[in-house]
């Protein structure tokens, strides 16, 4: 796989994009805003091109790279993504910020590929922090995935391995209930040990 879309043009989109243009990929960035994908496509380089978020997505993965409450409306105009390996970077995270925004035992990965017949949704990117996936620091950093479509999560950890991380495999997409629960606590961390976001996520295969 060559090319890469990805669905917005905030801070998700850009720490991916980045990953991706470091690693050779071309990207496809799907926006609403036209201006704010230029601003992002110029500050990327690379081989970087602009669409509307009507697409068509070109890519050979679409990365979900919006806020929740937003996805629905996207998906609706974006037209048929069957057929492609759809990568769901989101948390369902209410917009005032209080929880999260699926009932217990659902996930918004869920509700995701319930949009999508045909794609299959692989889970991914959610539990990093965005300015961590850009800035590709000394640390390699751990990527939780999930799907139930074996060749579909096989294309995604080859892109996250590509692109310098470590890739665990969960399980099938049920486990998403757990990966956006764990974002989730991650994200509430922040305030409470005063990590300002900086802090990852990360399974030790040995402490001693």
């Amino acid at each position: 796989m060559t090319s890469i879309s990805i669905l917005g043009a905030g801070n998700v989109a850009r720490g991916i994009a980045t990953r991706a243009i470091a690693a050779g990929y071309a990207v496809q960035l799907l926006v609403r805003d036209e201006s704010k994908g230029q601003t992002l496509a110029a500050d990327l380089g690379g081989s970087t091109s602009v669409a509307p978020l009507t697409g068509p997505a070109t890519g050979d993965l679409v990365f979900i790279a919006l806020p929740y409450s937003a996805i629905e409306g996207a998906l609706a105009g974006l037209g048929s993504l069957e057929g492609k390996v759809v990568v769901d970077a989101s948390n369902p995270i209410k917009d005032d910020f209080s929880g999260l925004a699926v009932e217990p035992g659902t996930s918004g990965a869920a509700a995701i590929a319930s949009l999508l017949p045909g794609a299959s949704v692989v889970k991914a990117f959610n539990t990093i922090f965005a300015g961590n996936v850009a800035a590709n620091g000394e640390y390699q950093l751990d990527l939780f995935i999930a799907g139930d479509d074996v060749e579909a999560k096989t294309a995604v950890a080859a892109f996250g391995e590509a692109t310098g991380f470590r890739v665990i495999d969960t399980g099938v997409l049920a486990q998403s209930v757990v990966l956006e629960g764990l974002a989730w606590l991650h994200i509430q961390l922040q305030f409470s040990r005063g990590t300002e976001f900086q802090s990852a996520i990360v399974i030790l295969d040995k402490v001693a």
